[in-house]
């Protein structure tokens, strides 16, 4: 007598999928998004997380620099 467990259970009754990184929507495993409504918010959001990084970046260089700077003037 083997009782199957609860995840074989949940495969048994779904089959094998994926879920959106989006909106987190069942979907078949073959696709990366569940639509192309999703897919544009999923590269948008990407391209404002690059854009902000880049932002970060050069501001902390231009921080390190400007001490610098200040480091070398005053001693």
């Amino acid at each position: 007598m083997s009782q199957s467990t609860w995840k074989d259970q949940i495969k048994k009754k779904w089959g094998p999928h994926n879920h959106c990184p989006i909106c987190g929507k069942a979907m078949p495993t073959e696709k990366q998004f569940c639509s192309q409504n999703c897919r544009d918010n999923y590269h948008g959001t990407q391209k404002k997380q690059k854009k902000k990084s880049r932002f970060q970046m050069i501001f902390m260089v231009g921080m390190m620099a400007v001490l610098f700077v200040f480091l070398f003037m005053f001693s």
